[in-house]
């Protein structure tokens, strides 16, 4: 994984309809436009407050299944790079998954390299080969985080979709098109 800046990531965030949204300054979304294509899925943790997306299907899930559920989608996407954007700064990402991670070689590698980066929301890109560290971010992030700063979208660079960790509540996914969500679904659909 490497930081990449914004302007880099931008054509990929244009070319899959992906805008901003922010709620106030310390918070900013990636979202995929609405559109005839366009499908949302919110995998939510079964008992938790949640807020879906607009015409999101929702999906209840047990809270021992999530992290399955994510790495189980990961996994599906192992053939395309990922963009992985904070939703605040990437300091309250590293903070929250400090503990969790700190026997994972490669994300200290990354957190060793991070500290020009940790007041920034410029994107990280993950490559084929870092799959097994983006499952076990994303696990620490459902594990441990508890405020929307620590949220994190991760962007598939090869085929229109966004998942977004949401902090306490599950993952909301956005589809480009049905048969990538068909595909996807697989996943937590019982």
């Amino acid at each position: 994984m490497e930081f990449i800046s914004a302007e880099e990531a931008a054509g990929v965030l244009t070319d899959h309809g992906i805008e901003s949204e922010s709620p106030d300054d310390d918070h900013i979304y990636r979202r995929m436009r609405d559109g005839d294509s366009v499908r949302h899925h919110h995998v939510a943790i079964s008992g938790t407050e949640f807020s879906p997306r607009e015409n999101a299907v929702v999906y209840e899930i047990q809270e021992d299944k999530i992290a399955d559920v994510v790495d189980h989608v990961l996994h599906k996407l192992h053939h395309s790079q990922m963009l992985l954007i904070p939703v605040g700064k990437w300091r309250s990402v590293f903070d929250v998954v400090a503990f969790s991670l700190a026997a994972n070689e490669e994300w200290q590698r990354i957190d060793a390299a991070a500290t020009v980066e940790l007041n920034s929301r410029d994107p990280l890109l993950a490559d084929t080969g870092d799959l097994h560290l983006l499952c076990d971010l994303a696990k620490a992030l459902l594990a441990d985080s508890e405020k929307p700063d620590q949220g994190l979208m991760l962007i598939a660079v090869g085929q229109p979709v966004v998942i977004e960790i949401v902090p306490t509540g599950g993952i909301r996914l956005s589809f480009g098109n049905q048969a990538v969500a068909d595909e996807l679904a697989e996943a937590y659909v019982a």
